[in-house]
């Protein structure tokens, strides 16, 4: 990193522009900036700062004032810086957020801020970015550093690093932290704290299942968790224990299995024998029972026996008659057809009677009206085809008459078509145009909302800002009463420290300052009495309070770059001028859109029209060509009309048409035939009803019948005759079936009936015997199966649980190692641990500096050792003096010896912070005060370093107003102060 220029601008104490060339200020690698107190040297480096991070360093930049109150309103503050940044020559120019007079109207607007980075190529400047966010991640990616870092390491502020030489190992802490990153460290913390807690758990859970598997062999034997093994102690008594008490369980399980196997086995030997006994009563009691059955059915058959006599006769005669029921339904059938046929014949001659006209019906005469049926029927089709040609005629004059009407309307329609195509191209053009223009249209839209998104969110946030200045205003006081209330604390306890050293001296015991056994006169102390305690607690308080204090300016510088951000973005119109932009933009973005919109459509309309123009000429031309066709099949339709018709009127005769005539005629031919065919069918049937008579009376008489009637009366309907011969029937299967059961040797002699019910009892109890012997038996089965399953359980259970009580004690010892606990013997944590060893190349790289600046008296050691009451070590730095030989405290250096200390530090610092950012090159660095407190042979020493700094092209810069380093360094700067402002001698 270089910086080649930079210009200001209404910045700090300059009211106008100056422009510090810093190539040809430093070609001799090393320059001053030089000037009285407050002229504004430290300013120049304030705007590099602010150009390359948006941002002022230390307590200047608390304020948030960066335009010079010199400044005509007229002159915009504005900061130039050219830089080389790896391989990429930059030039950033950024305004903070300002007010300037409106451009109409009175008063003031207030003007966003903005950055714009630009890239040297091809020997000009070329745009890298113009947002303030993208940009500002352009120079971070390039730079490498964080703004604390590139204060520290290009700035070199030797009043921070004095403080740093003498801070307490917990302040410096806190700077370390803020330019070497320990974030990964701190989350290995968290992991191992993590897994610490995960391999507890996991602890825990094991011990829960094995003291669930002992509760569950205590269930399952129906004994009592001895003691010893009681749940919060599983996994800390010896495994063998459990064990032990498990195998004594099983034994006596056992030993209950072998005793009630036996007690099972007596139980089925007694329920085998009374069930013998039981079966044996059953099967005789079976045989009364049916022995007595027996006898109920056949008093019940001999008592039917008379009921069935008439049922038997009526079978009898009924099975005489049946040969002869295919005769008498034979000569019933013929009687019946040959008095149907005489009514159809009566029926016949009637409907003959009202159409004959006195005509005898004769096949002749039936045969002369088919014939002429026959004729006419031919003609029919004819009278189909007449009414076909008419409604042929009246089809083809109708489309005559539409050809004629849609002629005439399409020759006038032809004559409009060129007007309406003519006004649809130009609506087609005047969307065509609407539609390029709606591009410009929407970015001028999104533009303008983004800008008033971006002014109400810059609104929203200048509130914020206010709040968040007031509250860090509020905690920086806070912290600097605590301070004070500290200090005052520190002075009346070192007011009070005679006294309380002589609070515990003892007659005969030494005296910690003189040595002395007798103390005549004891210091006292009049006022309140302040402790360590009292003083611990204040500077705690002092901690608490400048963290809170640290974390509300954070906050606030966070808000004012997102302000910063948004009002870059907003722009410099009000945000009520904005909202009309918006509203006039979004009218004109939707009026552009909807006429765009309509392209499509009317592109398709313009085309629809050209088809249908096409259509419709080719319509009228088709049109008079079937408009001639037409008219030529009306003419030729008409005169077939005509000669059909003709024929027709000579065929209907006096009937009313054709069919009707047809109809007459059919009737007629229809009735003569039926009455021949009745006067025959009357003929046949009578015929044959007589000769059916008298052969069924043949068949009757030798059945043995007197008569039809009687040979009638006796058949049965087969319905009935199959149910009375079913019941006969089986009336004397059963009369056979009830006899055979008595006769039966069995049943002839059967001894007294048995007593059930007693020996039924007998066996139920012996059955539950055995069914209780049966279930205690099987309980002791399953117990013994869940114990032996519950064995290999625990058992896996227990190894399981001392493989995760050696896991869990080695995490927590680990996590306990890097979080400063446990063995860990200098109590430090792992990200103490790694700023320790930061601080320790610090401490070296910086020792070959200060060799050089102290003429080797001085050489910076680092210290592991616990800090005051305890605290923890491993950020203690000390310094060795070669004179003496002895360790001493960085506090015991002189105000110079502190400042090459200091200087030295830095530098050192600068080189460790620079090869962790990974290389970063810095070809620029600044020294900030300091010399005045050096001798001249100390001051030859620090400007020998400073010598060494610059070479390998390095270009060093002081700010001093030390006159000696005027007339030592050549090449030189001066800031001259004024009643208007600062400004750069000539």
């Amino acid at each position: 990193m270089r910086v080649h220029r930079l210009a200001l601008t209404a910045f700090g104490p300059f009211a106008e522009r100056v422009e510090v060339d810093l190539d040809d200020l430093g070609r001799d690698g090393l320059f001053l900036l030089w000037g009285p107190t407050g002229a504004g040297k430290t300013t120049l480096l304030d705007g590099v700062v602010y150009a390359l991070y948006g941002t002022v360093p230390g307590a200047r930049g608390e304020e948030k004032r960066l335009r010079s109150d010199h400044a005509s309103s007229e002159v915009r503050t504005q900061v130039e810086c050219e830089v080389t940044l790896g391989s990429e020559r930059l030039l950033v120019t950024r305004r903070p957020e300002q007010q300037r007079p409106k451009r109409r109207g009175t008063g003031f607007t207030t003007e966003q801020a903005r950055l714009t980075v630009q890239r040297w190529a091809a020997g000009s400047w070329e745009p890298v970015s113009t947002r303030i966010d993208e940009g500002s991640d352009h120079l971070r990616t390039r730079l490498g550093l964080s703004a604390e870092q590139f204060c520290q390491v290009v700035l070199l502020p030797q009043g921070d690093f004095a403080r740093f030489l003498r801070a307490e190992p917990e302040d410096r802490s806190r700077l370390l932290r803020t330019l070497f990153d320990v974030g990964r460290f701190a989350r290995v913390e968290s992991w191992l704290d993590e897994q610490r807690r995960a391999a507890r758990t996991e602890l825990d859970v094991v011990r829960t299942r094995a003291s669930t598997l002992l509760a569950r062999v205590a269930q399952v034997a129906d004994v009592d968790v001895p003691e010893e093994l009681a749940p919060e102690l599983v996994g800390v008594a010896p495994a063998a224990q459990a064990g032990a008490w498990l195998h004594r369980v099983r034994t006596e399980v056992a030993e209950r299995l072998t005793e009630l196997e036996k007690a099972a086995t007596a139980a089925a030997d007694e329920v085998g024998r009374v069930d013998a006994a039981l079966a044996a009563a059953r099967a005789e009691e079976q045989r009364h029972a049916r022995r007595d059955r027996a006898r109920a059915q056949l008093a019940r058959l001999q008592a039917e026996a008379a009921e069935l006599v008439p049922l038997r006769a009526a079978l009898d005669g009924s099975t005489r008659a049946e040969p002869v029921r295919d005769v008498l339904e034979a000569a019933g059938r013929a009687g019946l057809a040959a008095e149907a046929a005489d009514q159809q014949l009566a029926s016949v001659r009637r409907a003959w009677a009202t159409v004959s006209a006195g005509r005898a019906a004769d096949t002749l005469l039936a045969r002369a009206l088919r014939d002429e049926v026959a004729e006419l029927r031919r003609l029919v089709p004819e009278v189909d085809r007449a009414d076909q040609l008419a409604r042929s005629v009246a089809r083809t004059g109708r489309q005559v008459a539409e050809l004629v009407d849609r002629c005439a309307a399409a020759e006038v329609a032809a004559t409009g078509w060129p007007d309406r195509l003519a006004a649809q191209e130009a609506v087609v053009a005047a969307a065509a145009e609407a539609e390029a223009r709606l591009p410009g249209a929407t970015a001028t839209l999104e533009r303008a909302r983004a800008s008033l998104t971006a002014a109400r969110a810059a609104q929203e946030a200048s509130t914020r800002v206010e709040q968040l200045r007031s509250a860090s205003s509020a905690a920086r006081e806070a912290w600097l009463d605590a301070r004070e209330a500290w200090g005052d604390l520190r002075t009346r306890r070192l007011d009070g420290m005679a006294a309380e050293l002589a609070a515990g001296l003892a007659e005969g015991a030494d005296c910690p300052v003189c040595g002395a056994v007798e103390h005549p006169r004891l210091a006292r102390h009049d006022g309140p009495l302040v402790t360590q305690a009292d003083e611990d607690a204040a500077r705690l308080v002092v901690e608490e309070r400048e963290g809170r204090s640290v974390a509300a300016q954070r906050a606030l510088e966070e808000i004012e770059r997102e302000l910063a951000g948004l009002r870059a973005q907003a722009g410099a119109l009000p945000l009520e001028e904005q909202e009309l932009v918006v509203a006039a933009a979004r009218e004109a973005e939707r009026s552009v859109r909807g006429q765009a919109s309509t392209l499509g459509a009317a592109r398709q309309q313009l085309t629809a029209l050209v088809a249908a123009r096409d259509d419709a000429l080719a319509a009228w031309a088709a049109a008079r060509e079937e408009l001639v066709q037409r008219r030529a099949e009306l003419a030729a339709a008409e005169q077939s009309l005509a000669e059909v018709r003709e024929q027709l009127t000579a065929a209907r005769g006096e009937d009313p048409d054709l069919p009707a005539r047809i109809r007459r005629l059919t009737s007629e031919a229809e009735r003569c035939e039926a009455l021949v065919d009745a006067e025959g069918a009357e003929v046949r049937a009578r015929t044959a009803a007589d000769t059916a008579r008298r052969f069924a009376d043949e068949r009757v008489a030798e059945a043995g019948f007197p008569d039809l009637l009687a040979a009638a009366d006796a058949l049965l309907e087969s319905g009935r005759a199959a149910g009375i011969r079913r019941r006969v029937t089986e009336h004397d299967q059963q009369w056979s079936v009830v006899t055979a059961t008595l006769a039966e040797p069995e049943l002839a002699d059967l001894a007294p009936r048995p007593d059930l019910a007693a020996i039924t009892d007998a066996c139920r109890s012996a059955t539950a015997v055995r069914e209780e012997a049966v279930a205690a038996l099987a309980d002791a089965r399953r117990c013994t199966s869940a114990l032996d399953a519950l064995a290999a359980d625990l058992t896996a259970v227990e190894v399981e649980l001392d493989e995760h009580r050696a896991t869990a004690e080695q995490v927590s010892a680990l996590a306990d190692l890097v979080n400063g606990r446990g063995q860990n013997a200098l109590k430090m944590r792992l990200q103490s641990f790694v700023l320790a060893a930061r601080l320790e190349q610090v401490a070296e790289v910086a020792s070959r500096r200060l060799r050089d600046m102290s003429g080797g008296r001085y050489t910076f050691l680092h210290s592991d050792a616990q800090g005051r009451h305890g605290a923890r070590g491993g950020l203690g730095l000390d310094v060795l003096d070669e004179y003496t030989g002895l360790r001493r405290p960085t506090k015991t250096l002189s105000g110079g010896e502190s400042f090459m200390a200091s200087l030295a530090l830095a530098l050192g610092l600068a080189d460790v912070v620079t090869a962790e950012s990974g290389g970063v090159q810095i070809d620029t660095l600044f020294v900030d005060e300091g010399f005045g407190t050096l001798d001249p042979q100390s001051l030859d020493s620090v400007m020998t370093v400073l010598d060494e700094l610059r070479r390998g092209g390095r270009t060093v810069g002081l700010i001093s107003h030390v006159e000696e380093l005027r007339t030592r360094i050549t090449s030189r700067l001066e800031v001259l102060s004024g009643r208007n402002g600062s400004r750069l001698a000539a």
